[in-house]
């Protein structure tokens, strides 16, 4: 089979990049199916194979009374004529030259050409290069949009860097920002990390003794109303 006519067929699309994926796909298979040392090598398998290399799978004809036979023939026409596109494609671009016409129970012949000079210089290959290739149209989501979306109303929650006191960088109406706390000793007494037992004890006691001497709770119960 044609193996070595198939590199060739990749290596005239290199060349010849206007190929259509339809046209690509069944001169392929065009040089899968002829021999190598035909000269040149001959392309004469049926219709109904063709349209099968593109994907298509053509049912067999029905009697004119079958019910089917509409349905049939509509199938028919659309896959021939998808094939019919494909080979009038290649044999502008000089990839395939016709050499019998199909009909009367004899089926169509192609030579399998693949000359890359020839083609570039042909009609069919310079108004397709001067035909503008559409891009892919660039996508977004909702979520994540192609262009940044100012949203005004959305509010963000700062958060502190870490190692810092969330009441020193936020402040409160008694503590400003930037300022630590101070917490009285009666409410939360401090002791020494180290030292000896001693020394710990009495510690503790000066926390207690100040504690003790903070002001006694004022009874508004006595005052005149």
């Amino acid at each position: 089979m044609g193996a070595n006519l198939v590199g060739r067929t990749f290596s005239y699309r290199a060349h010849v990049p206007v190929l259509s994926q339809t046209e690509f796909d069944l001169l392929v298979y065009m040089s899968l199916t002829a021999l190598d040392n035909d000269t040149p090598p001959l392309y004469f398998d049926s219709r109904e194979s063709s349209a099968l290399a593109l994907g298509r799978i053509v049912p067999d004809a029905v009697a004119p009374d079958d019910p089917r036979c509409d349905e049939v023939d509509r199938e028919r026409t659309a896959a021939f004529q998808r094939v019919k596109v494909a080979i009038q494609g290649l044999v502008a671009l000089g990839a395939i030259e016709r050499v019998r016409q199909g009909g009367n129970g004899h089926r169509a012949e192609f030579a399998i050409v693949l000359n890359v000079p020839v083609s570039q210089t042909t009609d069919e290959y310079r108004k397709r290069l001067r035909k503008p290739r559409r891009a892919a149209p660039r996508r977004g989501t909702a979520d994540v949009p192609l262009t940044p979306v100012d949203n005004p109303g959305v509010r963000t929650t700062h958060r502190p860097p870490r190692g810092t006191s969330n009441d020193s960088l936020r402040g409160t109406s008694d503590v400003p920002v930037g300022v630590r706390p101070a917490y009285p000793s009666a409410v939360r007494p401090t002791y020494p990390l180290e030292g000896t037992t001693e020394e710990y004890q009495e510690h503790k006691r000066k926390n207690i003794t100040n504690a003790s001497t903070s002001p006694e709770p004022v009874d508004n119960s006595q005052r005149a109303s």
